[in-house]
Formats: C-alpha cells, sequence, structure tokens
C-alpha cells in the first residue's frame, strides 16, 4: 500500500476533473529522499497537490547506483487502491519510467562509470550538446547509418555548441506532433549547467517508394506503376516496400514521384454489390460450383454474402478474385 508523505484533504481526490500525469522518461534521485509522484512526472488538474506529495517506494526498491523500471500499469494499480485517490478521473502518459537512486556522495566521475537508461547519455570526450542530440535523433527513429540531417533554430546554435566533457547529458521528449520537440539538460556535479527546449525538423536521405506515374485512386499496382528512389524525407514518411505494395489497390490518387505510404494502399476490391459471382464449395475431393448475386461490395479475401440466382438462398463467401469466392460453411472455409 503506498504511503503519503504528507496528508492532503481527500476532498480534492474526490472531485470531478481530470488530472493528468505526463510521466517522465528517467529520474535520478538521491538515496536519502523519499520517492514521490512528483519526481517522476508532471501531475496537472484538481488532484496535483495531492498526487505530488503520494509516496511511492513500493514502485521501486532496487539498490543505489541501479536503474529500476515500471509502468504506466503499475503505477495505474497503485493508485487504485489508494483509498484517498479518485484514480477514475486520472489520466497517465507515458509508457513508464526508468529511476536511479544515486548516492548524495558520488561524483560526476562515479556517474560517468555508470551504464546510461534510455534517453541519458553520458558524454564522450569532445562532444557537444549538438552530438547527443544527434544520437538521440537516431535511437528515436532507428535510422542507423542513413544520412539525417536536423534543421534547427538559428538562435539555438550557441546552445548547441555547449560543451559536455565530464557532464551528464539528459535528453527528454516534449511532443510528438509535428516538428521534432524536446528538452536538453546539462549536469555538472548534479547540478543543472544549462538547459533549453529545441524545436527542430529532422530528414533522412533513404530508399523509398514512388510512382512512375499518375495512377487513379482504386487502381492495382504493377511494376510499370512503381520505381524505388533514394530522397531526404521526414521520419515519419514510411513508405511501402515494392513487395508489399504490388497486387494492392490504391485508396487514393497518386502522382507521379509522390510517396507511397502504407495507408495509401489496401487490398483490392474484388467483387461488387449486384456482380454474378462464382461460388465453389469444397468437400475432399468433390467441388460444386454455383453461381450468385452479391449483396455487397467485398475485398480480396473478405466475407460476402451471395444471394442464389433464383433467390431462395443466402450463403457467405470469401472473395478469392474477380468475381470469384469460396462458400464458408459453419467450420470455416468449405
Amino acid at each position: 500500500m503506498l504511503t503519503f508523505a504528507m496528508l492532503m484533504v481527500t476532498a480534492v481526490a474526490a472531485s470531478g476533473g481530470v488530472t493528468k500525469i505526463s510521466l517522465r522518461s528517467t529520474v535520478r534521485v538521491t538515496t536519502d529522499a523519499p520517492i514521490t509522484l512528483a519526481m517522476v512526472g508532471q501531475i496537472e488538474g484538481d488532484q496535483s497537490e495531492l498526487l505530488a506529495d503520494l509516496v511511492i517506494g513500493e514502485l521501486f526498491k532496487g539498490e543505489a547506483g541501479h536503474w529500476q523500471s515500471f509502468s504506466a500499469s503499475d503505477l495505474r494499480d497503485l493508485l487504485e487502491n489508494e483509498s484517498a485517490v479518485h484514480s477514475g478521473s486520472v489520466v497517465i502518459e507515458g509508457a513508464g519510467v526508468s529511476v536511479r537512486k544515486m548516492d548524495s556522495t558520488r561524483t560526476v566521475a562515479d556517474e560517468l562509470s555508470a551504464e546510461p537508461a534510455n534517453d541519458i547519455e553520458v558524454q564522450l570526450a569532445g562532444r557537444v550538446v549538438r552530438s547527443h542530440v544527434e544520437r538521440w535523433v537516431r535511437d528515436r527513429y532507428q535510422i542507423g547509418d542513413d544520412l539525417l540531417r536536423m534543421s534547427f533554430r538559428s538562435n539555438d546554435n550557441e546552445f548547441l555548441s555547449t560543451p559536455t566533457e565530464s557532464r551528464l547529458v539528459e535528453i527528454r521528449e516534449i511532443s510528438k506532433r509535428g516538428r521534432t520537440a524536446i528538452r536538453v539538460i546539462v549536469l555538472e556535479n548534479l547540478e543543472v549547467a544549462a538547459e533549453q527546449a529545441l524545436v527542430f525538423d529532422v530528414e533522412i536521405f533513404r530508399s523509398v517508394l514512388i510512382a512512375r506515374q499518375r495512377v487513379n485512386r482504386g487502381k492495382v499496382l504493377d511494376a510499370s506503376h512503381i520505381m524505388t528512389e533514394r530522397r531526404w524525407v521526414s521520419p515519419e514518411d514510411q513508405s511501402v516496400s515494392s513487395e508489399d505494395a504490388l497486387g494492392m489497390a490504391l485508396s487514393r490518387t497518386i502522382n507521379a514521384g509522390q510517396l507511397i505510404q502504407e495507408q495509401h494502399i489496401e487490398l483490392p476490391l474484388v467483387i461488387r454489390r449486384g456482380d454474378i459471382v462464382t461460388a465453389k464449395s469444397i468437400s475432399g475431393s468433390v467441388i460444386v460450383t454455383v453461381r450468385g448475386r452479391a449483396k455487397a461490395n467485398a475485398r480480396l479475401r473478405e466475407i460476402v454474402e451471395i444471394e442464389s440466382m433464383n433467390g431462395e438462398n443466402v450463403f457467405r463467401a470469401q472473395a478469392t478474385g474477380k468475381g470469384k469466392a469460396v462458400i464458408i460453411r459453419d467450420g470455416g472455409l468449405s
């Protein structure tokens, strides 16, 4: 059961307003202080004062000098067991937190010898802040060895050139919408030496699938429609492979030179409502073919209802091609 560092008025917890907890990805604390919820996340809302002083020691029982992680669901479980907390109105953002207890007598040199976790990076000789940011971007977007370029604001150049020798650098993402946004904290002797929020664009030079020509919506892609080309693209612009695209239909019209992405393709429409469909019923080595009229549209491998030509029966079948299907019986495909 969680304990409170300070007992707050329980009426606050009973209020109906929403309280949001934004979990930090990594946190360092000293061993002589209790770990409270305010240390591992930013709290906003009606229950913020109540939750800020909530001691969450049960979530972290590791020894000093070691990292230990707990998930948002772990925190949710403990909040639900607290009668003073109205857990139903608490929203938790973030997957989890990695916490490290540090002895207050440790030096920066001691910290440099420890293995970093998640988005904390330890300075290597001769580095500046920009080097750490590039490494974080590569890890965040899984860029690998592809060429990378970042477009920073001109007033960020001085901070990006901040030396980080014998210092710790912490980077955490503060926004996942639009441009990349992070907060960078440079620590020296466990005190903040420099801190700044950075907002910038990221581009990667990689192979992508593009349209050779204008291709209309609904067209089934073949090799004549697509080609692979290396381009500068946003990490969010993930094109599909040619293997995944071939034989798929476009969900929207694509112009010549445009990237083909996952949201642009779908299984082709092979049966339309009212079409005459040839459906096969297979039982062992016996194949019976019947004809009927489709009662709805169906894409490849989708299930569709088919009405017999005399209108007396309706059966379900799986679309297998243009105007073709396999009848489904109670146990599955016939």
